[in-house]
């Protein structure tokens, strides 16, 4: 976890319980703050899942609000359980009538976020499947607010904790709506106009009879087959006009592994918007840039080489790293740009022949270019970390751009291994040391 992000995160959760502090008494602290935790964590995820456009913007892209969406569901869950754990009944409640209703359907809501919670990172639960369930996260939010505002509760109404949450809450819902109302999004008709396989994946594009909104390189689109409630799943564009979108799809899951196999030309697919913030500077007035891809990660440079024009004004450095040019894509689309555009220099790594990026390759490269340069990153985790690292090395200070669209594994199991190995060590060493006293206490 980056450290900026755990100081963030450890923020968020202790202006909870600075918030509720002054309002209940003493005893009652640590499960009220839990609980209020959990509530406005629910609620934000919601209002990240509704993709609002300028919340994206302020997250920095969609990517980042899926993550954060991700982060707010731990901390929901870790609430939620914790609260459900020490919380007792206190006062009357605002309506009497409903407080033993509002108690019983505040544990119907700790389980059903427990159960969704871990549905979502097991992966082996096929995509569809988990999308499904993930919709009734809408529901258990209902619960726990009816748990909130009608369980007998240290919180007064109107004090600055209470009104806050009932604030985050009616916002929630009301993304939560707009989820919902966003199945109904009309989507544009596309008919697949070539379909061309390699090694693992295809290239296809597809036409429409009408115009399509714009895009700009480096967006993502949905694509969902033709027919009621078929899931839609997000690609990166890697070209197109107004009329025609162009995609390079690795075969990845169970959607995809069906899609690369079963598409041919003729078939009709519903598509979406072109959406996000990752957008390599294509224009003449761009500043020097690194574009590094590894494998379909070349899909947004793709769009970038497509649609800019020959100049001699700053370079751009494109590193595509790949297994073999049988498993790239589009791969002659690529040389072809770079041999176009004068102010392109391209490096393709090929695993099988033994070329691969290196730490020192990598320097050498960005070693020459200037120190406000860009860099922007599409690829596994690994070639990010090697690119972040080394540009850091050299002390560059430009900035870098990278996307992360893995949904169900954007954070996982290996991230709460990760948070809960300081506990883990704590406790072990606890144990340890109480050993040795009783040890020591038997002259043993």
């Amino acid at each position: 976890m980056p450290p900026k992000s755990l100081i963030f995160g450890t923020t968020f959760v202790l202006v909870h319980f600075a918030l509720v502090a002054p309002f209940v008494p003493l005893v009652n602290i640590f499960p009220a703050s839990l609980g209020a935790l959990s509530m406005s964590s629910m609620a934000l995820s919601l209002i990240l899942a509704a993709r609002w456009r300028v919340v994206d913007r302020l997250m920095g892209g969609p990517d980042k609000s899926y993550g954060a969406h991700r982060w707010l569901g731990f901390f929901a869950l870790a609430g939620a359980l914790g609260h459900w754990a020490t919380a007792e009944t206190f006062g009357a409640g605002v309506v009497p009538l409903l407080a033993e209703s509002g108690e019983s359907v505040g544990w119907y809501a700790a389980m059903g976020l427990l159960m969704l919670t871990c549905a979502a990172m097991v992966r082996a639960i096929p995509y569809h499947v988990w999308k499904a369930s993930h919709m009734l996260m809408g529901p258990v939010f209902l619960l726990a607010a009816y748990h909130t505002f009608f369980v007998a509760s240290p919180l007064s109404v109107g004090v600055a904790p209470w009104t806050l949450m009932a604030a985050v809450s009616a916002v929630g819902l009301l993304a939560w709506g707009q989820t919902l109302l966003r199945k109904f999004e009309l989507s544009r008709l596309v008919t697949v106009e070539n379909a061309v396989p390699f090694d693992g994946g295809m290239d296809v594009t597809f036409r429409s009879d009408k115009p399509l909104p714009a895009f700009r390189p480096g967006q993502f689109a949905t694509i969902a087959h033709n027919w009621a409630r078929a899931e839609a799943h997000p690609f990166t564009i890697a070209g197109g006009d107004e009329t025609s979108r162009r995609f390079v799809i690795r075969a990845a899951g169970d959607w995809t592994d069906e899609f690369v196999t079963t598409v041919t030309a003729g078939d009709q697919f519903r598509l979406g918007r072109g959406v996000g913030r990752f957008l390599p500077q294509v224009q003449s007035t761009r500043t020097e840039q690194l574009w590094v891809a590894g494998g379909v990660g070349v899909t947004p440079f793709m769009a970038a080489l497509e649609r800019m024009e020959p100049d001699s004004n700053a370079r751009v450095n494109l590193i595509y790293c790949i297994r073999s040019r049988e498993t790239a894509g589009a791969m002659a689309d690529v040389e072809h740009h770079a041999a176009r555009l004068p102010q392109v220099d391209l490096y393709v790594l090929n695993d099988i022949e033994g070329d691969r990026l290196t730490p020192a390759r990598l320097t050498q490269i960005m070693r020459d270019m200037s120190m406000d340069a860009q860099v922007y990153l599409c690829g596994p985790e690994g070639l990010k970390l090697m690119v972040t690292s080394a540009w850091e090395t050299l002390g560059k200070t430009g900035r870098i751009h990278s996307e992360r669209f893995d949904f169900r594994g954007a954070y996982g199991l290996t991230d709460l291994i990760y948070i809960g190995r300081p506990a883990l060590e704590a406790a072990r060493n606890w144990m340890a040391g109480r050993k040795e006293m009783a040890d020591a206490a038997s002259g043993t």
